[in-house]
């Protein structure tokens, strides 16, 4: 048996996500958009329903044994013209475990269900910019900085996923767009 185990994770697993989830905002709370007042507040009945899998979301876990170590989540945006976009968030190793390439694996594993939705071409993250463990590791990982300027001391990245070229006609005229050219008044 594999000494860490990552897998998404299950409302069975909210005592666990919630505890982890506390420890990350206590240590790091610029990188997570919510407060511990208001994460710790929340009903574990909420917590178990985030946990559900859907077609838009899902939460990874990394386990040492049956402790919960790593999270991360990703989530798909539902509306049809931005279908083509997730985001990953939540992530968080715990301090004992870092080190290790726990980040990696689970980051590895959220980006392979991302290759494995047809639609999914991109993924986004913020991260802070003095983060330099998360950024070296986004960066190990393929991501690249954004065109976006940061914003509160937040870098956004993002992955462009392998997708094989498809010849459509609709592509064909946004290249005849792209290759025109207006003349300066």
């Amino acid at each position: 048996m594999p000494a860490h185990t990552v897998r998404p994770l299950a409302p069975d697993d909210a005592a666990a996500y919630r505890a982890l989830r506390l420890a990350g905002i206590a240590e790091l709370p610029a990188a997570f958009c919510t407060t511990h007042a208001a994460e710790s507040g929340l009903p574990l009945a909420q917590i178990a329903q985030r946990l559900q899998t859907t077609p838009y979301q899902i939460i990874f876990g990394t386990f040492k044994g049956e402790q919960l170590i790593a999270m991360a989540g990703l989530r798909r945006e539902p509306i049809a013209v931005v279908h083509d976009k997730a985001s990953l968030w939540g992530v968080y190793v715990a301090p004992q475990a870092r080190g290790q390439g726990i980040g990696r694996q689970l980051l590895r594993a959220a980006i392979a269900h991302a290759n494995s939705i047809p639609d999914l071409a991109r993924l986004r993250l913020a991260v802070a910019q003095d983060n330099h463990a998360a950024l070296t590791l986004y960066l190990a990982c393929g991501f690249v900085l954004a065109d976006e300027a940061a914003s509160h001391g937040m870098l956004k990245m993002q992955l462009v996923l392998p997708r094989p070229a498809i010849a459509t006609t609709q592509s064909n005229v946004f290249m005849k767009i792209n290759t025109l050219q207006f003349l300066a008044k």
